[in-house]
């Protein structure tokens, strides 16, 4: 599979956001989000090292729409 067809607009996502269909998933590195000066209102924060120990708090009945670098 191609990674480009995993690929959504920001459009795209607001709007699945909008209508409850989808989370953010923010797992942008942290050095890059130290130096990020905007962030995605509402998005769920989790560094990428920590996913297996919050993996418990992804919900199961939305899409998670993954925001990285």
């Amino acid at each position: 599979m191609n990674t480009d067809d995993l690929r959504i607009s920001a459009a795209e996502a607001k709007r699945r956001v909008d209508a409850g269909e989808a989370i953010v998933l923010d797992v942008v590195q942290p050095v890059t989000w130290a130096q990020m000066h905007r962030t995605i209102q509402g998005a769920l924060r989790i560094e990428p090292n920590d996913i297996p120990e919050r993996f418990a708090e992804l919900p199961r009945e939305r899409q998670i729409i993954a925001y990285c670098t």
